[in-house]
């Protein structure tokens, strides 16, 4: 008598869709741990239609990688590639907020500038509005939205606490979108 998907181990369920591509033993994993997915997407997205999006993107990709990818536990891989998806995502979203705010800080130059230009020009400006922040701002902003850490990240890069880290980054932001205006008005001119 064969056993019912549900008490099996997750590596027999792991081995079971992969070998046999058994649907329902995945169908038994996303039981099991989509809840759990689903928390740590809030923890990170903090939006419940985005965290649930993300767990069935998640679920769809464990579905794909599996197969290909030999996993001797499957849990701490689960949370491993939700951790690095929600990431993704927060990047994506931390790129398209970055673009948006670059857009709306730079006034456009009259002119023809041809577009890689005015990036080139975008890009040297932001360059030194943030060499013209104090030190502690300029860390915690280029740890924070340039290489995508969390706030408990930079803190513990800086020794910085957590609420330091977010009273920088808050002022460095504020001081930044300042200098970036400045310097636009004295290019103008």
């Amino acid at each position: 008598m064969e056993q019912k998907p549900v008490s099996y181990t997750d590596e027999e369920l792991v081995s079971l869709y992969t070998k046999k591509h058994n649907r329902r033993a995945l169908g038994t994993l996303f039981q099991r741990y989509s809840h759990l997915v689903l928390g740590l997407c809030l923890d990170y997205l903090k939006n419940r239609e985005d965290a649930r999006d993300a767990v069935m993107d998640i679920f769809e990709k464990v579905a794909r990688k599996l197969p290909d990818h030999p996993v001797d536990q499957f849990r701490p891989w689960l949370f491993f590639v939700s951790r690095n998806h929600c990431i993704d995502i927060l990047r994506k979203q931390l790129k398209k907020a970055s673009a948006e705010f670059s857009e709306g800080l730079f006034v456009e130059s009259a002119g023809a500038d041809r577009p890689i230009d005015k990036e080139e020009r975008r890009i040297e400006l932001l360059s030194e509005a943030l060499s013209s922040l104090k030190p502690h701002q300029r860390d915690c902003i280029t740890l924070f939205y340039l290489k995508g850490h969390s706030y408990d990240q930079v803190a513990q890069q800086t020794g910085y606490s957590e609420k330091e880290v977010k009273s920088y980054l808050q002022n460095g932001r504020r001081n930044l979108q300042n200098i970036l205006t400045r310097l636009e008005h004295e290019r103008a001119k």
